[in-house]
């Protein structure tokens, strides 16, 4: 199937007035990304193709028939823009949810796998729907037809929540939620690696019982090894058996063929029969691995924890921020870890509560952009394992949500959603190492 690039209309201007921050003279003015002209663009996922670039890739939405597209676009460092985005043929109708983005990777030969949810129409249940992902080896200019990601097609329940990584023997690695096994509450999490020259093959259950709507995250460490973190179903006896949704943890030390058993990130015993909507995100350098999570059990907010290497439990939580939302993490060097996330005026259990009231209506779940308060994008630095002061990278004039990092060099790039009555945008920024290693606040160390 053949498709061409799109011609869009590049700004690279400040960004709207609602989605800047004020800047210092060695800081640098936020970008907006270059889109279609009148298409509303959201759900950015950062990924690095098979020569270290940072790419990335959002969801974007035609003005007229509202059909959502998956596109993306590769960084270059020497401009410091972004080039020509490439749409991805056959993602026509996928899902725009933020926590569970459609996403790209790139195998060691440059093989690029692209992977969307879309819902099964008109069925039964207003959940059902599948993954499905494309491959193209020219770059972009042409796909394969979509398949199914997973074995199971039936159409009466819903896949969906995945993430994607390159493995250590230069494939791609997926992880997902799926409500086939109607034995369990909650989902199933499942595991899946592309073969040689095919797609997804090998399908292995990493654990039955999870939230069936919080993203997942996959992470493969420089030693290849996969790290997976979701929110998983549990009954604590400190809560008499009641229902928790709370942080959970598994590894594979032999490139997906087995996962150790779960251990929880942090037993919050938070007691919710609903979906928060809010996953966790992992970082690992020096042999740690870093996790930050939202939860509401205990003082509601985002919290903080690491290992240390070759062990699997997890140190005490450390509240980062009661208002904050929706983090990702980045390990840039030895012993630095930047998490980002959306940061609002009011408390976070206000914010999940108004969001995430219901019970798996996930497009409502989703949808931001009926408040009144503006939510601005703060940089976290932990330093040695110590939390830092956050630093803004945005204004909270405008609605700013679902952050996302990659690295280039010394340079931490950051990319989020920014919407305004105009309608929503992509916005980028560079900060730099240096810039926050100065800062008195980033100083701790052990």
């Amino acid at each position: 199937m053949k498709t061409t690039h799109w011609i869009y209309a590049v700004v690279l201007a400040s960004a709207l007035s609602g989605c800047s921050v004020q800047t210092s003279q060695k800081d640098e003015a936020p970008k907006t990304l270059a889109v279609e002209q009148g298409h509303s663009a959201t759900a950015p996922y950062f990924t690095y193709d098979n020569a270290g670039n940072p790419v990335l890739c959002w969801t974007q939405k035609h003005p007229k028939d509202g059909s959502n597209r998956l596109v993306f676009a590769t960084y270059d460092a020497s401009s410091a823009n972004f080039a020509a985005p490439i749409a991805v043929a056959g993602s026509d109708g996928s899902s725009a949810a933020p926590e569970s983005m459609s996403k790209i990777a790139f195998k060691n030969d440059g093989t690029i796998v692209a992977v969307f949810a879309k819902p099964f129409l008109h069925e039964k249940s207003p959940f059902a729907g599948a993954i499905y992902f494309s491959i193209s080896s020219d770059g972009g200019v042409s796909w394969s037809p979509p398949n199914f990601l997973h074995a199971d097609t039936a159409h009466d329940y819903g896949r969906n929540f995945f993430d994607i990584a390159r493995l250590k023997n230069g494939e791609v690695g997926a992880v997902w939620l799926d409500g086939r096994d109607k034995s369990i509450e909650g989902s199933t999490l499942y595991f899946a690696t592309t073969a040689p020259n095919r797609g997804f093959v090998e399908e292995t259950v990493i654990h039955r019982g999870t939230c069936e709507c919080c993203r997942t995250d996959l992470l493969v460490d420089k030693q290849g090894f996969i790290h997976v973190a979701y929110r998983s179903l549990t009954y604590p006896a400190a809560l008499f058996g009641e229902q928790a949704r709370d942080m959970a943890y598994v590894r594979s030390e032999d490139n997906g063929r087995t996962f150790s058993t779960e251990t929880l990130i942090s037993a919050d015993n938070w007691a919710i029969r609903a979906c928060p909507h809010t996953g966790p995100t992992l970082a690992s350098e020096n042999g740690r691995t870093h996790a930050v999570w939202f939860t509401a059990g205990g003082t509601p907010g985002l919290y903080y924890t690491h290992n240390r290497p070759g062990n699997q439990q997890f140190a005490e939580r450390l509240l980062l921020t009661a208002t904050g939302s929706h983090p990702q993490s980045l390990a840039m060097g030895t012993d630095t870890v930047l998490v980002v996330y959306e940061n609002r005026p009011m408390p976070s259990t206000a914010h999940h509560t108004a969001t995430h009231g219901g019970m798996h209506n996930h497009a409502k779940h989703e949808d931001v952009s009926g408040t009144d308060a503006g939510s601005q994008i703060l940089l976290h630095p932990i330093i040695n394992g110590h939390p830092t002061e956050p630093i803004a990278i945005s204004s909270n004039q405008a609605f700013n949500h679902h952050p996302v990092i990659a690295q280039v060099g010394n340079v931490a790039l950051v990319a989020w959603v920014c919407e305004e009555k105009e309608g929503s945008t992509i916005v980028y920024k560079r900060i730099h190492m240096d810039e926050i290693n100065q800062s008195p606040a980033s100083a701790r160390s052990d």
